[in-house]
């Protein structure tokens, strides 16, 4: 598992005693196609590393229904929600086709990154890098027309951490 996480462009070049830490405590999932793997307003109970395969994420909004928001592809992190209180996820994710991922336990995480302070740094860092990616990502797909009405046009997540493999989805 060392070797994986080393690997993974979120956790490329973390310190070798930090890697070490986590991987006593991640280990790999496989999901097929349409499964769920968690649900909006469950509990955010872990954190996934994206290997191989892509991951929807989709949202309930008022009025609209489901919504699309994003897919993540391959190298990605997937899942911040478990730094936060009160650890919920704020979207649904679903396996668009088999993947892959690396998998380590929030409060596992987060008792490392409390005990490890280049560790908890670095991984706060990174998640930071890959909030503000997808923040930005969705302020340039957000427009506004002339009625009002807010256009949620083709998604695409690229920039550091986000994966440079990423996949695109049309928000519908």
């Amino acid at each position: 598992m060392l070797a994986t996480l080393r690997d993974h462009p979120f956790l490329s070049e973390l310190p070798a005693a930090s890697l070490r830490r986590l991987a006593a405590h991640a280990y790999r999932v496989d999901f097929a196609a349409g499964d769920t793997i968690f649900r909006e307003g469950c509990v955010a109970d872990r954190f996934f590393l994206i290997r191989r395969g892509a991951i929807r994420l989709a949202m309930d909004v008022a009025g609209r229904g489901v919504v699309d928001v994003e897919t993540l592809g391959p190298d990605t992190a997937l899942g911040w929600s478990w730094l936060v209180s009160p650890y919920q996820w704020h979207m649904t994710a679903v396996a668009v086709d088999r993947t892959s991922a690396v998998v380590i336990d929030a409060s596992v995480l987060r008792s490392l990154m409390a005990a490890d302070a280049v560790m908890g740094y670095e991984i706060m860092r990174r998640f930071a890098a890959v909030m503000f990616d997808r923040l930005q990502a969705e302020r340039a797909r957000l427009t506004v027309s002339g009625s009002g009405r807010v256009v949620l046009p083709e998604a695409t997540i690229a920039g550091p951490w986000a994966g440079l493999r990423a996949m695109v989805s049309a928000v519908r």
